[in-house]
């Protein structure tokens, strides 16, 4: 049996590959600590997949020259404790995460002796990455994009480049074509940006992760208490539609789910509720309306420079935060408007978004009122048997 083959074995699937029974929104969060009970605690109340935060593209020396250097996965995760959780839990899916905020970007690779560099392809990534996760005995069963910029704007990753952008479509299809792994991305809302005037700069595709967040300095909608909240603390850590050149080049069938994160610091869905004081439903249909129905991006460096940005309810999850969120800078959204956009969803659009994810598992408290993925779930009306995984 071929390593792909052994891989493909051992790969859990998402609930709707294995049956044509109804499923209940997936419930996604994200973790780091696996030895903390939380985790755990998380897929009792209702989470059905864990995104382990972060692993990142790295290099070592070669061990048959140590001139050179070969492509490698760095990560301080506690890959045993994980090992025991998934061997518990046989209805939970476990991706791995590669980025997170003031986390690194991919590495160049010294390749010869006389200091020359190149960047490995996604798909030679990609094949480090499936190495180094049949080292473990394929733990992860995707991968998840959550590449974001940094606090220091003269960081090297407060842009992107178009190497890494290739980088992650290009390990996105390797992972999807060749091994069938899940693959999902979680762009911060201003990244994959569907409310944006469509006649604006805003839907312009851009490197740069260091811009002012849209709505509350250069929207239409934008006050000039907005612009002065801005101003007075110095905030200017957004980007522009740069996730649509991943899903442009890779292809949205690529993609499980795309997760768009509510919760980015002052992001447009924190201007609509606050500011605007829209009804938080409304705001999330705003959301699920326009990437559902499609929106256009320009300016992107593909043979063609637009693309229409569209995701099916099936492959939309819609990121938000939990305890941590303080409804100032992040954005807070109850459970019962979730449920409500889930149904007018399905009502409008023939078929309910996919789920929920949240960041993040280890801000989730002791007891029940205080666990999102138990709010979650009693909102969504998870019986037990949808808990425990049982039509697997």
């Amino acid at each position: 049996m071929s390593s792909t083959d052994t891989w493909k074995s051992q790969q859990r699937l998402l609930p709707s590959e294995f049956s044509n029974k109804h499923h209940p929104p997936l419930i996604i969060g994200y973790a780091h600590d696996c030895k903390s009970g939380k985790s755990e605690q998380a897929i009792k109340d209702g989470a059905r997949v864990i995104i382990w935060s972060f692993l990142h593209l790295d290099t070592t020396a070669s061990k048959v020259d140590e001139r050179y250097q070969i492509g490698s996965i760095r990560s301080d995760l506690d890959v045993s404790a994980i090992r025991k959780l998934r061997d518990k839990y046989q209805h939970v899916l476990h991706l791995a995460a590669f980025g997170g905020w003031n986390g690194p970007h991919p590495p160049i690779v010294k390749t010869g002796t006389n200091d020359s560099f190149s960047s490995l392809t996604g798909k030679e990534w990609c094949d480090v990455f499936m190495e180094y996760n049949k080292s473990l005995g394929y733990l992860f069963d995707g991968i998840d994009w959550d590449y974001e910029g940094h606090d220091d704007l003269n960081s090297p990753t407060a842009k992107f480049t178009l190497a890494t952008l290739d980088i992650m479509a290009d390990f996105s299809v390797q992972a999807k074509q060749k091994y069938g792994m899940i693959v999902s991305m979680a762009p911060a809302e201003s990244y994959l940006d569907a409310s944006a005037d469509p006649d604006s700069i805003d839907v312009s595709f851009s490197l740069d992760l260091d811009l002012p967040p849209r709505a509350f300095t250069s929207s239409q909608h934008a006050t000039n208490e907005n612009r002065e909240l801005i101003k007075s603390v110095n905030f200017s850590h957004a980007g522009r539609q740069c996730y649509a050149y991943v899903i442009a080049k890779a292809g949205i069938d690529t993609f499980d789910w795309i997760s768009i994160q509510l919760y980015e610091a002052y992001s447009p869905f924190l201007h609509d509720v606050s500011t605007r004081r829209l009804d938080p439903v409304g705001a999330l249909m705003i959301r699920v309306n326009g990437l559902v129905n499609g929106y256009k991006v320009t300016g992107l460096p593909l043979p063609s420079d637009e693309y229409n940005v569209k995701i099916p309810p099936s492959r939309l999850v819609i990121g938000i935060a939990n305890g941590w969120a303080d409804g100032m800078k992040f954005c807070k959204v109850t459970s019962s408007s979730l449920k409500a956009a889930y149904e007018t969803t399905s009502l409008k659009h023939g078929e309910n978004y996919l789920g929920v994810m949240f960041w993040t598992i280890e801000e989730e408290g002791k007891d029940e009122d205080s666990r999102l993925a138990y709010s979650l779930a009693r909102a969504f009306k998870m019986n037990n048997s949808e808990l425990a995984g049982d039509e697997l």
